[in-house]
């Protein structure tokens, strides 16, 4: 397959400071070389984009697999962001362990974590094991040790010889030998000092210490002779250090050491837990998570946002509903009566006017008339509207009661012989509804009715809210008109992010919607195969009509093709506290669990076949701790195109915009973690023309973890021991009889003495 990955990034990095309106040779370039190298890999969407991202990040390792996770993980860099150059602070650290100390069912892809920690199945891990005892080590280290406690006279000349083993004889002339050196070391380097504060010049300094060392050196080295002659006489130092090696291998002590390193770095958390701090490399990774969107990659379209403005408009005239109920019952008031006048004057002129709409022969309700008024817009430089497109109108017309087989164009037409008169009285309405409300609540403050008072007040602060959002989203709507046109053209370089990040590689993936119904080869048990409109829309439960209106769109509409383009990198983990090196050495250890650590096989993960792989899982499943993360995929600046050749479907449309604007992830890419009530609080964003929609993900997440296999477990259950071997009881046995042989031993050369 080429490698249309290295041309998309060529063509990404030729583009660096391009503004988004002169990408259009850059562009046909890209596609052009798509195009040619790039066909419909078919199969299964999963097994396309799996196949991609290892291509991209390279590497065969027969032990480590990638285990894809969807949805993916969102990461938000603030949780993650220090300062390299100096310390790491608490916060970062638990939210670093949390991130990469978590494991995963041995698969390919996989929809969760299993809720497993790596610290915790790591210290069973090793909890499970003792070190095993050789026979033949211990016999010759029991020899040694017999050697070392013989008895050996020597006369100190103080009368402290008797009684003292060889060690002990050795050790005490050792020390002697070594008081020695260190007292002639620091006699020169006492020397030295002294003639630094009385000589100044070096070179005279210098003749006066090599006078000096003359005199004293010769009887200072007789000396240490002496001394070192007399702990040869006893024992050699090389034979002793031969020994203690002797004595200090085995395997076992690693166990030991490992359960340390784990006791010595672990912190509390806040939640009640320990945290287990990881180094992640390159150190500055979440300084690269910034998105390469532009203001302009992240406009909706206007369809989408009129859909929003209708929502707005609605709750605005629940709200002035409300107020007018309240300021209802002030008495006569000639501030307030003369606003709730003007208020219901020009609330009555929309009325007669969206009326005389209705009475045109349209199949359109009050609502559905009233929200296109407000997509109207006035211009600037003279008195005229501007009127919505229809596509605006049928996207609001599908959220509206009675307005579901409206004709857009004949709507719009009607609406344009009463728009500007509608449009004025619409706006006169809600201004003189929130001057109302404030001589009301002046009203209330100067005849201290407290209770009519404290119920106004959030009334007016929700009307001044969604009076902001629907002057905001209209201002949205016209930069969106005037931005993205219908007629402009697709190409892979829109859906390429904008630019290279330093350590991110780009990459183009093509696929199709049939594909997104298709099996998966790799995908987990745990998983669902068969993903269908559930699969397509993730990150949250869309309602029924969305649903069906995908589900319909993907039985209709397998032409459509699929483009992803995005930004991914592999960051490395580190854990100095954590050694798996020391389940190389289970074949000389026991396992005190019927259960294994991993399977007592080995697997290549890169040839092995599917079967031989599938049945690897299933036993590393079985096992308390088989594989475990040493690295994540992190993705970002991702975009997703849906083209299809004939016109895309408004209700394919509007499910996609919709679910984007709610927060809902697509395919394995996730929005946010919770819903959200707008497009500004989402971390995906859709737009849409005649024949595609684009989603663009803001927040970079993690795609997946490559796992290492722990090495193969072939410790023998304790209550199979060999025979051969020697069990902890016999160790201790055999030990306690050397002891007492020496005892008395000594006890009996004592008598003899005496």
């Amino acid at each position: 397959m080429a490698k249309t990955d290295e041309n998309g990034k060529a063509g990404a990095k030729e583009e660096q400071g391009v503004q988004p309106g002169e990408k259009k040779d850059i562009g046909e370039k890209i596609q052009k070389a798509v195009d040619e190298t790039e066909p419909s890999e078919g199969g299964s969407f999963l097994d396309t984009l799996y196949n991609k991202i290892t291509d991209v990040i390279g590497g065969e390792n027969a032990n480590q697999y990638f285990c894809m996770v969807f949805p993916g993980t969102l990461v938000e860099a603030s949780d993650y962001s220090y300062d390299i150059k100096g310390e790491k602070p608490a916060h970062v650290k638990a939210n670093e362990s949390k991130l990469v100390n978590k494991l995963f069912d041995a698969c390919f892809m996989t929809g969760a974590d299993n809720g497993r920690h790596l610290q915790n199945q790591y210290r069973m891990a090793l909890n499970m094991l003792s070190p095993k005892l050789n026979r033949d080590l211990f016999e010759m280290k029991v020899r040694l040790r017999e050697v070392l406690m013989t008895p050996y006279w020597y006369d100190f000349g103080d009368g402290t010889g008797d009684g003292m083993t060889l060690e002990q004889v050795f050790y005490r002339l050792y020390n002697e030998y070594v008081t020695a050196k260190a007292s002639w070391n620091q006699k020169q380097v006492d020397k030295k000092a002294e003639l630094k504060r009385t000589i100044i010049d070096p070179n005279e300094r210098k003749d006066a210490y090599l006078e000096w060392y003359g005199f004293v050196a010769e009887a200072e080295r007789v000396m240490l002779e002496e001394k070192l002659g007399k702990v040869l006489n006893v024992f050699s130092p090389s034979d002793m250090n031969i020994i203690n090696a002797i004595l200090n291998c085995g395997v076992g002590g690693e166990i030991e050491s490992a359960r340390s390193s784990m006791d010595m770095v672990e912190e509390l958390s806040p939640d009640g837990g320990y945290i287990y701090p990881v180094s992640l490399y390159p150190k500055n990774w979440f300084e690269l998570l910034d998105s390469s969107f532009t203001g302009v990659d992240l406009l909706e379209s206007p369809a989408a946002l009129s859909q929003q403005l209708h929502l707005l408009e609605m709750q605005r005239s629940n709200i002035v509903l409300n107020i007018t109920k309240l300021t209802s019952v002030i008495p006569k008031d000639n501030e307030v009566q003369a606003l709730r006048t003007a208020y219901e004057r020009a609330d009555a002129e929309f009325k007669s006017l969206v009326g005389k709409c209705m009475d045109e022969g349209i199949n359109a309700g009050a609502d559905l008339i009233k929200s296109v008024v407000l997509l109207c817009k006035k211009s600037d430089d003279n008195n005229e509207l501007e009127t919505p497109n229809p596509e605006e109108v049928q996207r609001v017309a599908q959220k509206s009661k009675g307005g579901k087989e409206i004709n857009a164009l004949k709507l719009i037409d009607t609406i344009k012989v009463h728009a500007l008169n509608c449009y004025t009285a619409q706006v006169e309405a809600a201004d003189a509804a929130g001057r109302g409300t404030e001589a009301a609540l002046a009203w209330c403050e100067a005849n201290n009715k407290l209770q009519l008072k404290s119920l106004l007040e959030p009334l007016k602060v929700q009307l001044e809210s969604v009076t902001g959002e629907i002057r905001e989203i209209k201002d949205k709507i016209a930069l969106s008109r005037a931005v993205l046109s219908d007629n402009r053209e697709n190409s892979a370089a829109d859906i390429m992010p904008n630019k290279a990040t330093e350590g991110f590689t780009q990459i183009l993936i093509q696929s199709d919607m049939s594909s997104v119904k298709s099996e998966s080869a790799r995908a987990s048990e745990s998983s669902s195969n068969s993903h269908g409109a559930s699969f397509f829309l993730g990150g949250y439960s869309s309602n029924t009509s969305h649903q069906k209106a995908v589900e319909k769109s993907m039985e209709q509409g397998s032409e459509i093709k699929i483009q992803i383009g995005m930004n991914i990198a592999k960051v490395q983990i580190e854990r100095e506290w954590f050694d798996p090196g020391v389940f190389l050495l289970t074949d000389s250890m026991y396992n005190f669990s019927g259960n294994k650590i991993a399977p007592d096989t080995s697997a290549d993960f890169a040839r092995d076949s599917a079967q031989e792989i599938q049945k690897r899982f299933d036993e590393m499943n079985d096992c308390i701790f088989p594989a475990y993360p040493v690295a994540f995929v992190i993705a970002k600046d991702v975009s997703i195109r849906f083209t299809s050749q004939s016109t895309m479907s408004a209700s394919f449309a509007e499910s996609v915009e919709d679910h984007a604007s709610r927060g809902g992830g697509f395919l394995i890419f996730r929005g946010n973690s919770s819903s959200a009530s707008g497009s500004s609080q989402s971390a995906a964003v859709a737009n849409s023309n005649a024949n595609s929609i684009t989603v663009r993900f803001t927040a970079p997440q993690i795609l997946g973890y490559y796992m290492q296999a722990t090495p193969a477990d072939r410790s023998v259950h304790i209550n199979s021991t060999s025979d051969t071997d020697m069990s902890v009881i016999g160790f201790v046995s055999k030990f306690k009889e050397m002891i007492e042989e020496y005892n008395r031993t000594l006890r009996e050369n004592r008598k003899k003495e005496a």
